[in-house]
């Protein structure tokens, strides 16, 4: 039996191309894919047609989340304690000692999503936070940004973290500056330490994981993401859930080349390349990293932390590291996704690149600098000539952009203008795809409007967009970002039948007030996923 066709009709479409917004538009679904686009007046209608009436909101294309740790957010919203809406360590303290309540003795407890600069401490929490507590349950918790956790001693005691442990390559220890003790503070790879020795995710967590975090996606009109630094297991889980039907959002997974040559060598001996899977599941880029982040003042710049100039930052690996892994990367025919925030950490990433180029020339490489949030003039003429998809979150530009933000507070005012400059690099036809990095940030920044609001109303005037760009950032480039854009990430015939409607018409609203529009219908491969 023929499928029935799908009218999404009077809506207003802004497609994903970057052209002006269409009233009253029609589009028709046959099957998987969109088979006519136009308005009212000019779509051949199907007598039989479904009719979905947008009543006016506005219709886009399914978005396209750029950076996320899918599985990560799921597992986390399951079973972590949120600390994203603390004031105060007074009040992280108060909700491990609740969840504490109901954990049996020596159980790990773990929480994540704090944001320290807003604290009135403007500290990170130590072992003397929660060793009166806990003196017996391990205690594990992360801020916001995932690259520095604070530990109690029961934790510090099972890793083995004495004052006579050397800081691991790429890491660090915060110590007493008396006594040399660790204070409960770990930055970067001494974070391995603790991750090495507590319980790991089961394949069940993992799978209910993945399930919720579809979940959480449709419900923003997120039909497709890519999976940042993806191990074995979640490989492993999303090809389970591709095989019991339950993976209902598109996934590109990136597998991470963080701290072993594992991942490369099991690449290099299946044959395996960039691209290889189907519209729903397919393999990415590798994952590797060479800074850390402003939040752990561990991403590098050229010029010291305004808040704390005995640092410039932390190289995770070496720039000669870096040079070879993006090499022998290159060379299986992979693409290659750097995570570098800082000045400093992306020019060794662009240099990386540009020295893999050069060994062996490729036309369409589209490698990745995930981040890029402080750009040189320089780097971003070098981005455009060598071909770099920049990307990037303003999901932390809505966060952390403001005046006396933790941007602020880290770089200073002169070097803030930096901070993720989008008009620049899209007047330089810079191609810049938007993620949410979700999984390592607090659930809420995961929704894409919130994300499309603070490239509108970016807090330096100069770096803002227009809402079709910055729609555009989120759809169409999130497809080209992945090779994918010939089959996704626009609204126009012959595409996948990725849609979404919005509870509003965005181009009618001011545009402080995009980010409390919500999403009523998203529909995936020409099926409604998901309704408010």
């Amino acid at each position: 039996m023929l499928n029935r066709p799908i009218l999404v009709m009077n809506g207003t479409l802004i497609d994903g191309t970057g052209k002006p917004s269409i009233q009253d538009s029609a589009i028709v679904v046959l099957g998987s894919h969109i088979i006519e686009v136009g308005t009212a007046d000019d779509v051949d209608v199907p007598k039989n047609a479904e009719i979905i009436d947008a009543a006016g909101k506005t219709v886009i294309p399914g978005f396209i989340d750029s950076h996320t740790h899918f599985i990560l957010m799921g597992v986390r919203t399951l079973t972590t304690v949120d600390l994203s809406k603390t004031k105060s360590i007074s009040e992280v303290v108060a909700k491990v000692k609740l969840r504490l309540a109901n954990l049996s003795k020596g159980t790990w407890l773990t929480g994540h999503g704090w944001d320290e600069s807003g604290w009135t401490e403007k500290r990170y929490p130590t072992k003397e936070d929660f060793d009166h507590i806990s003196p017996y349950n391990p205690v594990v918790l992360t801020p916001y940004y995932g690259h520095l956790m604070s530990v109690n001693s029961r934790a510090l005691e099972l890793a083995k973290i004495t004052k006579q442990t050397v800081d691991p390559p790429g890491g660090k220890i915060d110590r007493d500056p008396i006594t040399g003790e660790p204070i409960g503070v770990l930055r970067e790879e001494a974070m391995t330490l603790v991750d090495n020795i507590k319980p790991s995710i089961t394949k069940e967590e993992s799978l209910k994981g993945l399930q919720k975090a579809c979940e959480i996606s449709l419900s923003w009109g997120c039909t497709s993401i890519h999976e940042l630094e993806a191990q074995a297991l979640d490989i492993r889980t999303y090809q389970t859930a591709l095989e019991q039907g339950i993976l209902t959002v598109r996934a590109y997974i990136m597998p991470t080349a963080r701290f072993t040559e594992k991942m490369l060598d099991g690449i290099q001996t299946l044959g395996i390349k960039t691209f290889f899977g189907d519209e729903f599941l397919r393999i990415g880029a590798v994952k590797i990293y060479i800074d850390g982040s402003m939040g752990a003042r561990t991403a590098v710049f050229s010029d010291s932390y305004a808040d704390d100039p005995s640092t410039k930052g932390i190289f995770t690996i070496s720039p000669e590291e870096l040079e070879q892994r993006v090499l022998r990367a290159h060379k299986l025919g992979m693409q290659v996704a750097i995570h570098a925030i800082g000045d400093k950490g992306i020019e060794e990433a662009l240099n990386a690149i540009e020295a893999a180029l050069e060994q062996e020339p490729r036309k369409d490489h589209r490698h990745r600098v995930e981040h890029c949030e402080i750009l040189t003039d320089d780097q971003i003429l070098r981005i455009k000539r060598l071909k770099i998809v920049p990307s990037m979150q303003p999901n932390f530009v809505g966060e952390w952009g403001h005046r006396g933000g933790m941007y602020e507070q880290r770089l200073g005012r002169n070097r803030l203008k930096l901070s993720n400059p989008y008009r620049r690099l899209l007047d330089e036809k810079i191609t810049v795809a938007f993620g949410s990095d979700c999984g390592y940030c607090p659930p809420w920044p995961f929704n894409p409007l919130y994300g499309i609001w603070a490239a509108v109303n970016h807090p330096i005037e100069e770096n803002q967009i227009s809402l079709e760009e910055a729609v555009r950032c989120y759809t169409h480039n999130g497809a080209y970002a992945s090779f994918e854009e010939d089959i996704k990430g626009t609204i126009e015939p012959a595409k996948l039948a990725d849609i979404a409607i919005l509870s509003k018409d965005l181009s009618s609203i001011p545009t402080k007030e995009i980010k409390n529009v919500s999403v009523e219908l998203t529909m995936v491969n020409g099926r409604i996923q998901w309704k408010s």
